[in-house]
């Protein structure tokens, strides 16, 4: 029977960890570069797609060889970074290490870097739309044989990396807040580890099987709050690492106690439980009397 239960108990708790474990969190910049690329790929799709039969033969040529441009561009996956506006997504000609967008990249690998240069130093934040006044942007267009509108789908805007050590960490990114709901199950967790651990340690009047029981479901409460969240930053990852922890301690423990025949009198007894120093650091203590 003692064999049975203990098998079921790692059973289920290798199927909880299985299915809990924690997928790293992508990276702003991998979710950028991601977003960015979908939306050239999409915008290449639309613009070759689309039916010009005002244009030249010359602009269309033209228009031909500027959309294999914004390919390779887009292949290429190397994309401006916004770190002035934290508050809202905007255009980024030139970003701060040199980087072009896509609008500007075009000009300039059609022998316009000049403008190009001009543009990044006087509107480097403009909308393509907003270009419209200027008449070397509007002879461009017409070279290439693409409109005003067309230029304006092709030039995305940038978000800023808000995430804790980003680039404008004005507010944090959500995935690592720690919303109220997961800070209450986080604490549920952590307290009946801990009331386990008490309990296994002070209790000698509870059965072993009680205590072990008691330890694997403390154990798999802990890993189930905290296993999903463990690889994020900040509130929720720190809670997370706690809940995990501490479960998989708690439960180890359970099944040894389930596993092992009844105490005998002279074992020796070993209590693990959270350690909070006086400088705000905190981790595991172990503790082992005889």
């Amino acid at each position: 029977m003692r064999k049975t239960l203990v098998f079921t108990t790692v059973t289920i708790a290798a199927l909880v960890a299985a299915r809990w474990q924690a997928r790293a969190p992508i990276s702003f910049a991998a979710a950028e570069q991601i977003r960015l690329r979908a939306h050239f790929d999409s915008v290449e799709r639309e613009l070759r797609a689309r039916d010009v039969p005002g244009l030249t033969p010359a602009q269309r040529a033209a228009r031909t060889r500027l959309l294999d441009i914004l390919h390779r561009y887009q292949v290429r996956g190397v994309f401006p970074q916004n770190i002035d506006f934290p508050d809202r997504d905007v255009p980024v000609f030139i970003d701060w290490r040199g980087t072009r967008c896509g609008f500007a990249y075009l000009i300039e690998q059609t022998g316009h870097e000049d403008l190009v240069q001009r543009i990044a130093a006087t509107r480097n934040n403009a909308l393509a739309a907003e270009l419209k006044g200027e008449a070397e942007v509007g002879r461009w267009l017409t070279e290439n044989g693409i409109t005003l509108a067309e230029a304006t789908r092709i030039q995305p805007t940038y978000g800023c990396n808000d995430r804790p050590g980003g680039d404008c960490a004005a507010a944090p990114f959500p995935s690592t807040i720690a919303s109220d709901g997961y800070k209450t199950a986080s604490r549920l967790a952590i307290a009946s580890n801990a009331a386990t651990f008490t309990l296994s340690v002070l209790d000698d009047h509870l059965p072993r099987r009680t205590k072990g029981i008691a330890g694997v479901a403390s154990g798999v409460l802990g890993l189930a709050v905290g296993a999903p969240y463990a690889g994020n930053a900040g509130g929720r990852g720190m809670f997370a690492r706690w809940d995990a922890g501490v479960g998989a301690v708690s439960l180890v423990l359970g099944i040894v106690r389930l596993a092992t025949p009844g105490e005998p009198a002279a074992q020796s007894r070993v209590s693990v439980g959270p350690w909070f120093g006086a400088r705000g650091s905190s981790g595991l203590a172990g503790r082992v009397t005889f």
